[in-house]
């Protein structure tokens, strides 16, 4: 009621300061994030999660949308299915990701295992990074998902531990939960990618 309220108010006030859009409408999304690093090894272990509200089915279009997650996820210049038809999913991705000021190349070959609107299992079978495996998952709400994302990954020699990397880490996957949100909410909004 009291959103109702206050969206009415700001419809009453738009000729003073402009019109109200949808971007102005939506609801504040922030994703909840937590990072362990092993000291020994340098493991990450992330948990995070999102809510949205939206759809499940929706969520899932976004997740399992491969071939453009490169559109909107931040860091990724390449996101495509390489598999056929029938085949287990395998999806190539490539990026960069900027970690103080060193500019860090990522590629991966995951093997995805889906169970439609649920849950999505992925295990690297290639790529820079020493292992990474993990899912996502769609939980229902009175009004909406949550977006969970677990994973492991296991650097190898290519992450030397810093002071704050954890912090930068949060930061990264925060940004990742966030642009998938907003995509979702784009799309159920039916507005073109900007």
């Amino acid at each position: 009621m009291r959103r109702r309220a206050f969206l009415a108010l700001l419809s009453l006030l738009s000729p003073l300061c402009g019109p109200l859009t949808l971007a102005q409408a939506e609801p504040r999304l922030r994703a909840v994030v937590n990072v362990e690093r092993s000291m020994a090894f340098g493991s990450i272990t992330i948990k995070a999660y999102v809510d949205v509200p939206v759809d499940g089915r929706l969520a899932w279009s976004v997740l399992t949308d491969y071939d453009r997650l490169a559109e909107f996820v931040p860091d990724m210049h390449l996101s495509r299915r390489i598999s056929r038809p029938g085949e287990p999913i395998r999806v190539h991705q490539r990026g960069e990701k900027t970690w103080l000021v060193l500019d860090t190349p990522f590629e991966v070959v995951l093997l995805m295992h889906e169970t439609p609107y649920t849950r999505i299992h992925f295990r690297q079978l290639s790529g820079t990074l020493k292992d990474m495996y993990g899912e996502w998952r769609l939980l229902p709400l009175a009004d909406g998902v949550r977006v969970a994302y677990a994973a492991r990954l296991e650097p190898g020699l290519l992450s030397p531990r810093v002071p704050g990397d954890g912090w930068l880490i949060e930061a990264d996957i925060q940004r990742m939960l966030e642009a998938i949100a907003r995509e979702m909410l784009r799309r159920r909004s039916g507005r073109t990618a900007s």
